[in-house]
């Protein structure tokens, strides 16, 4: 009797931790749910004062804290280093990414710079952007040349060109000192006759020049025009991704978005979805962006309730 009693405490004893450690498993969240991805927004630059209460409607909305904020420069003399958004975003907790167009706005505009980049034409903006950089300590992110597997940029389509550039403006980076600065490739996702997989190796600059990687594609929906149709998220990205995998870096979302739709909810849902399981894939970037008087789909969150509480749940649960 006192054999069977020590075996009986000694079972209830086991049956107790294991009851406990079955209400901790329990209690963990899910690999996808403990999965916080870094995320982040398109702000489309305005003045100071107006970009930063944009940045700030934007957030509250979205019910969530980006740790991104992405913006386009190009390379006019004097808007050179973007110093304002770049102390807004740090002031804000954000790290800025700079998708640089290989190019000048407006009049006077200026193509088909890479030639001239590699001759060294345009050293000296480049040191003092490298030079402005420095003065910050947090890191900030550079898309130089990004879309370039495209035929749609006039710097674009031009691989050997390219790497060349991207190399000589990198190297006059190093030669200053500028740690701070993080160079991303951002090549589209692989679409037409283009953007093939094979051709995105010959636009990458070699890993010694690369921090990360950074994949723009959008699901344009069907009637954008005759080249595109719905797509869900795994039909725009998988190849790219597995494609880039190869360079052995962080990969991003850099531009993401998806066109209006009845549909639009179901596929930001499975976007979120896929995005947080994958760990291939370090973040993403939300082209939170409608222009009317451009020929591009309305890519907003907000463009329907149901989409902008999706997203609104996943980020208030990943802050």
């Amino acid at each position: 009797m006192e054999k069977i009693s020590k075996i009986g405490i000694q079972a209830i004893r086991s049956f107790l931790v294991f009851s406990v450690y079955l209400s901790l498993i329990g209690a963990l969240p899910s690999a996808s749910e403990a999965a916080v991805k870094p995320w982040g927004i398109y702000e489309m630059l305005t003045r100071r004062s107006d970009w930063s209460q944009s940045i700030d409607r934007e957030t509250a909305q979205l019910k969530g804290q980006p740790q991104f904020i992405l913006f386009f420069r190009d390379m006019a003399e004097h808007r050179s280093f973007p110093h304002g958004p770049v102390a807004i975003a740090q002031e804000k907790s954000l790290t800025p990414v700079i998708s640089l167009e290989l190019t000048t706005w407006g009049r006077g505009r200026r193509d088909n710079f890479l030639p001239a980049i590699i001759n060294g034409d345009f050293d000296s903006f480049f040191f003092k952007w490298a030079n402005d950089a420095k003065q910050y300590e947090s890191d900030i992110y550079l898309r130089f040349g990004f879309e370039m597997n495209g035929d749609w940029f006039t710097w674009g389509a031009q691989p050997e060109r390219f790497k060349k550039a991207w190399i000589h403006v990198h190297k006059l980076f190093e030669k200053i000192g500028c740690s701070n600065v993080k160079w991303m490739f951002s090549p589209n996702v692989i679409w037409g006759d283009i953007t093939v997989s094979d051709g995105l190796a010959a636009y990458y600059p070699g890993d010694e020049y690369v921090d990360s990687i950074g994949i723009d594609g959008y699901n344009f929906g069907d009637h954008h025009d005759q080249w595109h149709k719905w797509q869900s998220y795994s039909e725009v990205f998988e190849r790219t991704i597995e494609a880039c995998t190869a360079a052995q870096k962080p990969i991003y979302l850099s531009e993401i978005g998806c066109a209006d739709g009845p549909r639009k909810a179901a596929w930001i849902e499975d976007f979120l979805k896929c995005v947080s399981d994958d760990e291939r894939v370090s973040g993403f970037i939300y082209f939170n962006h409608y222009n009317p008087r451009k020929s591009e789909p309305n890519w907003r969150l907000d463009s329907d309730p149901k989409t902008l509480k999706i997203f609104q749940d996943w980020a208030s649960r990943n802050n």
